[in-house]
């Protein structure tokens, strides 16, 4: 086993933010992780005691991405681009794809420097150069496509999978998360795919939108908008949604039979889809404005300027989770 190589992109040791909230550290308390600070912990639990159904969906999400990309693995894709990672709770994405296929690479990436340090730290790989970890925004996907394509870790004449697993509903209208998926779909090869869960609101409206709520009133680093599901498939523009479609997350391609109570307390929908030829490419505009995809504004958290202070201090989880 090879450890990741060097940090790629406009990455600071000093860049760690610890007196608001980061939606990738709040996502490792669900999870039941250790990588969060003690800002992080108290945003999480609020939106616990407000939605508890928030921990059963990032343990449902967390599934729906390790059995997409045992799928996708087991369809013939060896390319995977992770966008918005979190930080490292095995399974990972590379260890589930590499199960199925040794020589399948993966490039993580993320803005937080605390996922950063930590996957330095854990994330291994069978060969070096098959995994590969940058800094990157999600909202600069040019940025994120020319450091892919610096590193030289995929094959751009090969089927490339996009996963965006939780990340997507950080993004606000203002942001525009059609054209940002769409400026990857347009960058990625021929018959690549799209791989996407995201909250919603479909199922308790108001509970959500108040659990939601938290990210804004903590002043975390987004806030959160949640979609509706004809949306979120909106976003799949230029990608032919595969079986069994985007559905609640439990339901798709699940190793058991989902239950009711489990459906009852999971509030994200996920699903994938393949590239189409160009010529059949669908501009985000026009699917989100065409006849039955006409859809009412999303359910949005105002978000507020950052109220974060770079702290220079090393990072050190036990510090806030002895």
């Amino acid at each position: 086993m090879h450890s990741l190589g060097p940090i790629n992109g406009s990455y600071r040791p000093a860049d760690v933010c610890t007196n608001v909230p980061h939606p990738a550290r709040m996502y490792d308390y669900f999870l039941g992780g250790k990588g969060h600070y003690e800002v992080d912990r108290t945003a999480a639990e609020e939106v616990v005691r407000r939605v508890p159904e928030a921990i059963d969906s990032a343990l449902a999400n967390r599934a729906w991405m390790r059995r997409v990309a045992r799928h996708l693995a087991e369809k013939g894709v060896r390319q995977f681009l992770d966008l918005g990672t979190g930080l490292p709770t095995e399974p990972n994405l590379h260890q589930v794809a590499q199960s199925v296929a040794a020589d399948a690479h993966v490039l993580y990436v993320d803005n937080d420097p605390i996922v950063l340090t930590h996957a330095q730290a854990l994330l291994v790989s069978n060969k070096p150069g098959q995994v590969e970890y940058a800094h990157g925004d999600l909202r600069d996907p040019q940025d994120i496509i020319e450091t892919a394509r610096s590193l030289d870790i995929f094959d751009w004449g090969q089927p490339i999978a996009l996963v965006l697993s939780a990340i997507a509903h950080f993004l606000t209208e203002e942001d525009d998360a059609a054209s940002i998926i769409a400026t990857f779909r347009d960058a990625l090869p021929p018959a690549s795919y799209l791989a996407l869960s995201h909250a919603t609101g479909d199922f308790q409206h108001d509970r959500a939108a108040h659990g939601a709520a938290v990210y804004d009133e903590y002043r975390a680093t987004v806030g959160v908008t949640m979609r509706s599901l004809k949306q979120i498939e909106a976003l799949f523009a230029g990608f032919t949604i595969v079986d069994p479609g985007v559905v609640q997350i439990p339901l798709w391609n699940p190793d058991e039979e989902a239950t009711t109570e489990e459906l009852a307390r999971v509030w994200l929908y996920g699903g994938i889809g393949q590239k189409v030829a160009a010529r059949e490419t669908t501009s985000p505009s026009a699917v989100a404005n065409s006849g039955e995809r006409t859809v009412p504004s999303p359910v949005e958290t105002p978000v507020k300027p950052s109220a974060c202070l770079w702290d220079t201090r090393s990072y050190s989880p036990a510090r806030d989770n002895a």
